[in-house]
């Protein structure tokens, strides 16, 4: 397989079915302004990825690794060698990397570290002293995992003239079954010290979806989850998850994804609450008339652009603090009467200033809080 890339976050997918053609997509947090170009020169070196060659903003956690995925990364910076290793010694997956920075900082490393070669992390992260061959020391563990995980280990070095950080690893599932080693068996104690503790280390990939697509590790290896309901990115070399990968891709697809994540509830319309101080009863009634959601509805529509309906919900019953005055909860959304269209955060904040701003000028007496 040559699908190879000199972005860091890069699998590429293949298959072991010689028949069925290949396909790569590179992953990464963001998309660098380089990303049309490493498109262009793919295409130009092996044409028949045209239309079969995607790249996918995203976060490492959200890969759903699978063993007919090869991933390739090149200078994967610190931690993030020490991931891919992992990833690929749990799921069997053939890998090739250069790692670079190499660091054995514990609050990184040690979370990172394949369970496959736990006796050689262990022996680096509890040295006590400086260790000038580090990079020798954490390659070799890395390779110990892979080696442990039942995978055929190759180490080759490429001509410094690319690159001084020229060691290449490539690790291929031998067609044996997986062979039991001293540190297999601290797979084992992971689970087994632990009741209820899941045997995959923070910074590992979730394994295997069931049919129902569920993951029971993505939550814990992702911090930012909440952020990304119902994303993940297969590697499965299948037409339904090429399909999927080939949704997710491109910039206009990030740039919608952006807008959603700040959306409350990932909805397509962004939601923003207004508390209000409600006017006195004795207070005069003004332009605005008595401060309900019609009336807030209507001010916003005379704010807002002609592509943009509010919709203006109380939520909650009255608040009355010890002084006696009283305050209401509303919630409003923003909706795009374009179908199809995401009405951006940005656009939605703009107008619902507007609407604070002009809620103390319509209802005498009524304050945000």
């Amino acid at each position: 397989n040559n699908n190879n890339n000199n972005n860091s976050n890069t699998p590429a997918t293949s298959t072991r079915d010689q028949q069925q053609p290949l396909t790569v997509f590179c992953l990464d947090v963001q998309m660098p302004p380089s990303a049309e170009l490493i498109h262009n020169s793919m295409i130009q070196q092996w044409p028949h990825l045209e239309d079969r060659f995607d790249y996918v903003e995203a976060r490492l956690e959200q890969l759903v690794p699978h063993p007919s995925c090869l991933l390739a990364s090149v200078h994967a910076c610190g931690i993030l060698s020490d991931v891919l290793v992992a990833t690929a010694a749990e799921h069997q997956m053939p890998l090739a990397l250069v790692p670079c920075c190499h660091s054995r900082k514990r609050r990184l490393l040690e979370d990172c570290a394949s369970p496959f070669a736990k006796r050689e992390y262990d022996d680096i992260l509890n040295a006590k002293k400086s260790l000038p061959n580090l990079a020798d020391l954490l390659d070799d563990a890395r390779m110990t995992a892979l080696e442990n995980a039942g995978c055929d280990v190759l180490e080759v070095f490429i001509p410094e003239i690319f690159t001084g950080k020229n060691r290449l690893i490539m690790g291929r599932p031998s067609n044996t079954p997986l062979i039991a080693k001293s540190d297999n068996a601290s797979v084992t104690s992971l689970a087994t010290e632990s009741p209820g503790r899941s045997p995959f280390r923070k910074g590992q990939m979730p394994p295997l979806l069931d049919d129902d697509k569920t993951s029971t590790t993505t939550a814990a290896i992702n911090p930012k989850a909440r952020f990304l309901k119902g994303f993940y990115v297969p590697c499965e070399d299948t037409n339904e998850s090429r399909d999927i990968v080939s949704n997710i891709a491109g910039r206009a697809a990030a740039n919608k994804r952006k807008e959603l994540m700040h959306n409350r509830n990932h909805v397509d319309a962004p939601q923003m609450d207004l508390s209000l101080w409600l006017p006195p009863e004795d207070a005069e009634i003004g332009e605005g008339g008595l401060l309900t959601e019609e009336s807030l509805t209507r001010i916003l529509e005379m704010k807002s652009p002609e592509y943009v309906t509010c919709e203006v919900t109380k939520m909650g019953d009255v608040y009355i603090n010890p002084a006696g005055r009283k305050a209401q909860l509303f919630r409003v959304q923003y909706n795009n009467r374009v179908d199809g269209e995401t009405l951006s955060f940005d656009k939605a904040k703009s107008i619902h200033a507007q609407l604070r701003d002009a809620v103390p000028i319509n209802f005498p007496g009524a304050e945000c809080r």
